[in-house]
């Protein structure tokens, strides 16, 4: 009992911090953004409805059903549902970051992921896929993602809304968020450019 808390602890700890971090690269602005990790008795961690994530106190932070009940006291991210139905399609991972970054939700209006024509994002970022548009909260937006994490895809852009990773650490799921946003800004600075010159950039 006494290593599960610690556990615990150290989940809320390192939710925290990487709240922090994502809203430090401006991934995550005001209130947006939320995340959530699955402890080893299959409960969730959560973060809040209507809090910053920039600077959580792991108190804060709620904890619920792996159906998503509630088993304390907060009010969990409105998202919940987005949460269960990852971590039901993928009995592996252990954490789902979901972020509002700029470029990756100017793309998802043109219907279709970035291209993925530099070395960061063919190499490094894992396969992506594009959802279309549903109300945030809703059982039909979990569903659609959820169908994409089933499919073995582990980053997912919403029309309209964000980006979704899951991942079995928290570290990982930063990093695959940070390199699609910075992949997307390039492919957007990058089609600036060819219209600009009226061709294909240089590949020499």
């Amino acid at each position: 009992m006494a290593s599960g808390r610690r556990l615990e602890r150290k989940a809320r700890e390192a939710l925290a911090r990487c709240g922090a971090r994502l809203f430090e690269r401006r991934l995550v602005t005001g209130s947006s953004g939320n995340l959530s990790y699955r402890l080893d008795d299959g409960t969730l961690l959560v973060t809040p409805s209507a809090r910053s994530i920039g600077d959580l106190d792991p108190e804060e932070l709620v904890r619920v059903s792996a159906d998503g009940l509630p088993l304390g006291e907060g009010r969990a991210t409105s998202e919940l549902p987005l949460h269960v139905a990852a971590y039901r399609a993928r009995p592996e991972i252990r954490c789902v970051v979901h972020t509002h970054p700029t470029m990756c939700v100017l793309w998802s209006k043109t219907g279709a992921i970035f291209p993925r024509d530099t070395v960061g994002a063919s190499e490094t970022l894992r396969a992506c896929a594009w959802t279309p548009y549903h109300k945030n909260g809703t059982p039909e937006l979990a569903e659609v993602c959820a169908a994409q994490f089933a499919a073995g895809v582990d980053v997912v852009m919403m029309e309209r809304h964000g980006l979704s990773v899951v991942s079995t650490t928290l570290e990982d799921a930063f990093l695959q968020t940070d390199l699609a946003e910075e992949a997307a800004r390039l492919a957007y600075y990058g089609a600036l450019l060819q219209g600009a010159s009226g061709s294909a950039p240089n590949r020499g």
